[in-house]
Parts: structure tokens; sequence; C-alpha cells
């Protein structure tokens, strides 16, 4: 009797465990997010409970609520266990030596937490820092970037091993590994991390699992019969947990029924906000990302597909993004709206990835590189979509570390700009040192328009650490170390050579 009393406890706490905050503290959650206890929607979704259970604590809370003397403020305190943020200035280290430096601190493991809100993977990996306490997909690419820089190719391979765990456990790579984000996954970089570690073989059977769900959950049939994909939410139903009152009130200036499946599917494109997702580049509540096909998305699949050796899927794929994606009138790749059935017409930097990904032609790639040098280059590096109005941090003045990486390395392929990707890949250096001089700290985003502001736009401030951005720019000063060694060796070469001219002419 006793065993079975335990195998039910374990089963019910199992059960617990997999319930995300909002499920497991019902009225409490939305009492906490709704008289705002903390600015950071996503605090409470991290917190846990101090000894009660959530139960137990949803339980007292609706005993003790309605009495005049309850402070909800409190109460929160008394009951959890709050979350840390990541924050690290070392006044005494170089740029290099923090990047390099920084990894240790921002490595994490889960701990098999009662209640908490992970979803426990078995080895170590980074976090991105600040408030961002768990891993995030697709930042893990160009985190990988750095680590490879510092030498860390046990912490890549647990992070790859993670990846192919959670593939096998749930079927997919979540946004971040928090059962809140379980939904949703991010933009398929897999395929990209299993090349730059060398591993792709081994991870054949996660691939092809990442591949099915993308193929089974986010493709949509157009009315010639190719297939592209989008992003979505299988989640839908409600506001993102983590920015429960900032969906709220968007979702109560819409008249879209849809609206939430607009938003979550925007946080799985990695872009949450953009106007690039919106008929209004002003009004966040005019947002359709379920309904547009999106162009990098595409470019992902389209690589995961020739990983796996579909060589016959890619290149329906490319020929679909040929013909829905490329606009013969703007002369730039966009996203395509389904519903619609027309492009988006909107200019942002997903274009460079047909470029990048090798999908583009010769005179595709020029007239997208022209484009980037006359509208998105500016004295801190590229902005991320040419929008004027728009108050969504996805969109100009802001610049992102991935999307210079590609911005730039795209840029490299074209015949006749590497001096332009050059020019990004120095002023988005630049910017980095600047701050870092500055502050001490490495930013999640940065003000490319007015180098001497701070980031802003988004739901949340300008978050520090910070993974991407320190990958990013330890790989651009290897190329940058690399071109001025190759210079050097030219010179050295060069001067031997003169120098032996010389003493034959003297001789």
């Amino acid at each position: 009797m006793q065993t079975l009393h335990y195998i039910v406890l374990f089963f019910i706490i199992s059960l617990i465990k997999c319930q995300s905050p909002e499920q497991l503290y019902d009225e409490l959650f939305q009492a906490v997010q709704i008289q705002r206890i903390f600015s950071d929607s996503k605090t409470f979704c991290d917190v846990i409970p101090r000894q009660l259970n959530p139960n137990a604590i949803l339980d007292l809370y609706r005993q003790e609520y309605s009495k005049p003397a309850f402070n909800l403020t409190s109460f929160v305190y008394e009951h959890f266990i709050l979350p840390n943020t990541t924050t690290v200035v070392h006044e005494k280290w170089t740029i290099e030596e923090h990047c390099h430096r920084l990894w240790p601190l921002l490595t994490r493991t889960t701990k098999e937490e009662k209640f908490s809100s992970f979803i426990d993977v078995p080895h170590p990996f980074i976090v991105p820092g600040g408030r961002f306490r768990e891993f995030y997909y697709w930042d893990t690419y160009f985190t990988m970037l750095g680590l490879v820089r510092s030498n860390q190719m046990d912490l890549i391979n647990n992070m790859l091993d993670n990846f192919a765990f959670l593939l096998n456990k749930i079927g997919l790579i979540p946004n971040g590994n928090r059962n809140y984000y379980e939904g949703r996954s991010q933009p398929p970089f897999f395929s990209l991390m299993t090349e730059l570690a060398n591993q792709t073989n081994k991870y054949k059977k996660e691939l092809e699992a990442e591949y099915q769900f993308w193929m089974k959950k986010r493709n949509i049939t157009l009315d010639d019969g190719s297939i592209l994909n989008r992003y979505y939410d299988d989640l839908n139903d409600g506001p993102r947990p983590e920015a429960y009152v900032e969906d709220r009130e968007t979702a109560h200036k819409s008249n879209d029924t849809d609206i939430y499946a607009h938003i979550r599917a925007a946080a799985e494109s990695g872009w949450d906000f953009s106007s690039r997702w919106m008929d209004d580049e002003k009004d966040l509540s005019t947002i359709r990302t379920a309904n547009i096909l999106p162009v990098d998305l595409n470019c992902l699949l389209y690589h995961l597909e020739l990983t796996l050796g579909k060589q016959a899927e890619a290149d329906r794929r490319r020929q679909a993004i040929q013909k829905y994606m490329w606009s013969s009138d703007l002369q730039f790749f966009t996203d395509y709206n389904h519903v619609l059935k027309k492009s988006t017409n909107r200019l942002t930097l997903a274009a460079l990835f047909p470029l990048w990904l090798d999908i583009s032609t010769k005179e595709q790639g020029e007239y997208v590189a022209q484009k980037v040098e006359s509208m998105f280059l500016r004295d801190g590096g590229v902005v991320t979509t040419v929008s004027n109005q728009s108050t969504q941090q996805w969109d100009s003045p802001n610049g992102w570390a991935p999307l210079q990486f590609v911005t730039y390395r795209a840029l490299l392929k074209v015949p006749g700009y590497e001096t332009v990707a050059r020019t990004i890949r120095n002023r988005w250096m630049n910017l980095n040192e600047r701050v870092f001089r500055d502050t001490g700290k490495m930013m999640e985003k940065y003000d490319v328009v007015n180098i001497n502001k701070p980031a802003g736009g988004g739901e949340y401030e300008t978050q520090d650490g910070f993974g991407w951005t320190n990958g990013v720019y330890l790989e651009m000063l290897h190329d940058q170390q690399m071109i001025s060694n190759s210079i050097k060796y030219r010179m050295n070469i060069f001067q031997m050579i003169f120098i032996l001219c010389l003493i034959f002419f003297i001789l």
C-alpha cells in the first residue's frame, strides 16, 4: 500500500512538473501579472515555491486574497524564490578577454527542481544573459561560433546532445528550455550547428525528426502544389505567460480572433516583434505572422533538406522561394502572405538568407547587395528593416548580432561587394567595442543609426551578457585577424623579395 502511495505521489509531482506557471497557479498567476507585481512578466514564470507545493499555495491564496489586510506582493515574496539575472562587468578585461572568459559565467545546468518551469536537459548549456536564464534555440548557433573560437568544443557537443535529447523526447527543439515555450520552436539552425561541429552524421536521426516537425506542423500547400513553411505555436489560445499583460493589451486592441496565434508565431520566428509581420507598422495589434511564409525560415529548411540528402525536396523548395519570395519589382527577397496571395513587400535583412545559403542567382545577389549598401548600411552596421515608423525592437534603428553576421557572410559571396561586407563587420565591431569601453558590457542589441544612443523598443529593457553578441564578435574578430595576418605575410614576402633583389643588384 505504501509503495502504491509513493507511485501516485510521484505521478502527481511529474504531472505538476509538466504544467506551465499559468496552469499551476491559475488565478494567482493572473493576479500577479495583471497587478504588475513584477515589471517583467517573465519573472513570475521562473519562480520556485519555497516550502509549500503549488496546490497548497493556490489554496492558501484562495483563502486569503479577499481579506482586507491581504497584500499580494508580500504573499508572493513569502512563498516564492525569485530568479536571478546575470550581469557581468569586469573593468580590467579587454573585450576579447571578456568574450572568452564569460562562457563559464553563462553556463547553466538544470537541477531537477520540483515545480520549476525548466525543461530539464542532461548536459550543461549556455544562456544569453540578463533575464534570459535558459537556452534559446537559434541564439545557440551564433553562440557556438564564439565557442569554436574559444576552443569550447565539449560545451558545443553538450548542447548538440541536449537538442538531440529534446527532439527524441518531445519531438522538437523548443524556443527555450521552459515548459511555457513547449508549443513552439525557433528558426531551425540545428543542421547548421551540426555542420559547424562536423557532427552531422551523428545526428541524422534527430535532424530527420526536426524536419518532420516542420513539415507536419508548419507546412502550407500553395495553389500550384508548392509546399512552404510558416511559424506558429501549437499552444495558441491565450497570451504567452512570459508576456501575459503585454499580449492581453495587444489582443484588446485587435479585432482578429487569431491574434494570440500571430503573436506566438512571431515569438517562434525570433523576430518578436517587427513591422515585418504587421499590416500597419505603427500598430502591433495588426500582426499577421501566421499568415506569412518567411523567406529566412524556408532557406533554413532548404539547408536542412540538403543536409538530409533530400535533393528533390530541396530543389522544389528553391523553385518555390524563387517564385513566391523574389520580387522583380523591388529586386529583393521578401516574405509571402499565403492568405492574401501576395508579397508583403517589407524590406528586411531576412532577404540575405537566400544569398548566405546559396539559393539566389548571381544577379539577385547583386541587386540585394546594392540595396543593403544604399538602404540598410549605417554608422554601426546594418539596420534590421527600413521601417521608419515602427517602435518594435526588430526594426530600425536596431541592429542584432545574428543578422550582422548573416549579412556580412552573405555579401562576401557577392563578387564586388567584399569591401561592403567588411565595412559592415568593422562598423559593427567598432560599435561593440565603443559600448564595451563605456559600460564593460556586451549588449543584446544596438542602435546602429545613432551609435551614441542605447538600443530601444520591445517588451523589456535591453539585456547584457550576451551570448550571441559575444559569439559573433569572436567570429568576426577571427576573420579580421586572419586577413591582417595574411596582409602581414604578403608584406613580409614582398620585403624579403625586395631585399634579395637589392642584394643581387649590389653584388
